[in-house]
Parts: structure tokens; sequence; C-alpha cells
């Protein structure tokens, strides 16, 4: 993923002898497809790469847009055109496919320069929200200081900014706890203003009816 084996996985600790390379990953991992509506999909390694996290796929009227990427490199999978982080925590395989597919690789300036960012290329780093082919992008941070959702049509994207655990939402607990939670209560006005309806929430391992989600978020932020 990145041209050399770093002395420790950053998220597990796992020395090199339990790395594998691209290659060998490619013959015994694959991308699955599962879709979550007709112009989007969830995207995740088969079998289960190590903290296996979701990319999504969406297919607007001129674009394929991955929303973070997978952590495997499968060279059979459909092209994209543009890889667009939430933060920097899933770059994953977004190196290889970046070569396999010249797909533009997009991320918040603050979370591209992060030192575990400095061995991944980013064609462009945004420093405010945008949109991109149907595509809304806003700047939040808190679990990370660029952290970024997405919304396409009814369907927001979360990643993991919370964790679903047993029939309940959790507070990422990496990073910043305290900016995660107070940003949380942002993201929870933000949802509550936001005039576009919301039906579908597609995290980091997880899709889910967005009225569900949506009473479990407010009991979470209760809480905080």
């Amino acid at each position: 993923m990145i041209g050399y084996c770093p002395k420790r996985c950053r998220f597990c600790g796992a020395t090199p002898d339990h790395f594998l390379g691209a290659e060998e990953c490619s013959r015994t991992y694959r991308v699955q497809t599962t879709p979550v509506n007709d112009l989007v999909s969830q995207l995740k390694s088969v079998p289960q790469l190590g903290y296996e996290h979701a990319a999504y796929q969406v297919n607007t009227d001129d674009a394929v847009i991955w929303i973070d990427c997978p952590s495997s490199f499968d060279a059979s999978i459909a092209p994209t055109d543009y890889i667009l982080f939430t933060h920097n925590d899933f770059l994953g395989a977004s190196n290889l496919y970046r070569q396999q597919f010249k797909a533009q690789v997009w991320i918040h300036q603050r979370d591209a320069t992060h030192p575990n960012s400095r061995f991944f290329t980013f064609d462009h780093c945004f420093e405010t929200g945008y949109k991109l082919s149907g595509i809304e992008a806003v700047v939040v941070g808190g679990h990370t200081p660029g952290y970024t959702l997405y919304f396409f049509e009814d369907i927001l994207f979360i990643c993991d900014y919370v964790d679903l655990v047993e029939d309940e939402l959790l507070w990422n607990a990496y990073g910043n706890r305290l900016k995660t939670r107070q940003i949380g209560k942002q993201i929870h006005q933000l949802l509550n203003e936001r005039a576009t309806p919301i039906r579908t929430v597609c995290g980091v391992d997880y899709v889910c009816d967005y009225n569900l989600w949506k009473t479990m978020f407010n009991r979470l932020v209760m809480q905080a």
C-alpha cells in the first residue's frame, strides 16, 4: 500500500512478519460489492481483512465515486473516477487504485498532513465543504481534524464517527474523545436542520435505516 513495511501496524501493533504484500493479498482477498440501492453499493474485503471497514461506491450521472477506499486491492473491480475520504484512517489501498484507474484522490488538508498520511498521494486537498457530481461534502472535524461527512440524495455517509455495537451507537474511541463528543452534538443539530430527507445511513461496517439510526444517535448525544 505504501511501498515499505513499517516496524509495526499502527492499528493492531503487528510486526512485519505478519504483513501481506499487495500481490499475495490480491490472490487471497477480493472486494465484494453489495447494493445499498440502485446507485450506491457497499465495498468490503472478503474474507475480512484485519480491522475491515466498508467503502461505498456512488454511481452519479457523470462519474463513479468511492467514499473511502477498500483495504484490499482487487484489480477486477469496476473502475472509479474519484476516491473521496471521510478521514485519513481508511486510506486502504488507495495508492494502488489511484494508479490502476487514474482516479482522483481527495481528502481534507488537515488529514492529508497527518504523519500516517505521508506515504499516500492526494490529488486534491480541500479545506471547506464542496459539491461534486451530486455528492455534498460537509467538513465537521472532531474524530480527526478534517473529518468529512458526505450526503448523496437521501443517504448519509458517516463512516466510523460512531460505531454500531449490539444495537447501540458508541462514539469512536480513538482520537480526541472530548472533541468527538462536542462535534457530535453539532452533527446532531446539522441533521435536525437538514431540509433534504435522509432515509439511509452508511457506516463503517453497516447500513442502517435512518430513523432507527437517528433514535440511537439521539440517545448517544443526550449522554454526552
